[in-house]
């Protein structure tokens, strides 16, 4: 049975033998993802439960969980250092959840660009900025960009077009967009002798945030795709490779496999 104010058909929130350490066991329970996020379409797609409950903030989320209006949180793992920081009754289960890997979407006109930003992300990864840009967006909460040369010419623009609300990966920050995302963008368009600008797309709209049912929920990534559609130089995030037979679209190497662990109420840990 539910209860703390759970409807029976939201799943369960709280009970008093409840005990969470796995993936498996978050069946039938409420469970905190990210609105449009991977890990909203990584819960559903994998069927780890009925009964996602989406939020545009997470901390919001966190909340949720301590008045046990949610069973736990699913998110990413280093986002989940930052989230739980400081804040008393809540965990981090270190048990992975599962894995999504983000990359770049272009038309498929940009096949050569496609290549060069491949060539950049190599070079990042590999670099020291690339730990240090996580460690600072996701865990720190402060902005990171790698340094650049002022007297290098960039002869090229390109355009980053994203969600202004998917905090800390991409949001708007007074106008100008900011997060893991986009400073990753910036470094690697950088290396490949552009500068960088942002065009933000407002999302769909979504009436029932904590419905059961995904197939109410649009990704938020057709939205974007069909804004970067036939624009030269323009791209967006996905979480998913490119189909073999699109002749639209391709995508990039990864950029950041995001590592989704749990969050659950203290007590709860077996």
């Amino acid at each position: 049975a539910s209860c703390s104010g759970q409807k029976e058909d939201n799943g369960v929130a709280y009970e008093k033998e409840m005990k969470i350490s796995t993936a498996a066991d978050l069946e039938g329970k409420a469970v905190a993802v990210q609105l449009r996020s991977a890990e909203d379409e990584y819960v559903v797609s994998y069927k780890l439960t009925n009964y996602p409950k989406r939020y545009s903030d997470m901390t919001k989320a966190v909340q949720d969980l301590i008045d046990k209006k949610v069973a736990a949180v699913v998110v990413d793992s280093h986002y989940a250092e930052q989230l739980t920081d400081g804040v008393k009754g809540v965990k981090i289960i270190d048990a992975s959840v599962g894995q999504v890997e983000y990359r770049f979407l272009l038309n498929k006109s940009d096949e050569k660009l496609a290549e060069k930003m491949n060539e950049q992300i190599a070079a990042l990864k590999e670099s020291d900025d690339y730990p240090s840009m996580i460690e600072s967006e996701l865990t720190g909460g402060k902005s990171y960009r790698v340094a650049k040369d002022s007297d290098k010419a960039l002869k090229k623009t390109f355009t980053l077009i994203t969600e202004p609300s998917f905090k800390p990966f991409t949001y708007d920050n007074k106008g100008e967009v900011k997060g893991l995302f986009a400073a990753i963008a910036d470094g690697i368009v950088y290396g490949c002798g552009g500068k960088l600008t942002a065009t933000t797309v407002e999302p769909v709209e979504i009436n029932d945030t904590s419905s059961a049912d995904a197939e109410e929920v649009t990704s938020f990534t057709d939205n974007e795709a069909q804004t970067v559609k036939g624009k030269k130089n323009a791209f967006c995030v996905v979480a998913a490779e490119a189909k073999e037979d699109d002749t639209v679209f391709i995508t990039t190497d990864s950029f950041y496999t995001s590592e989704l662990v749990m969050i659950i109420r203290e007590e709860e840990k077996k």
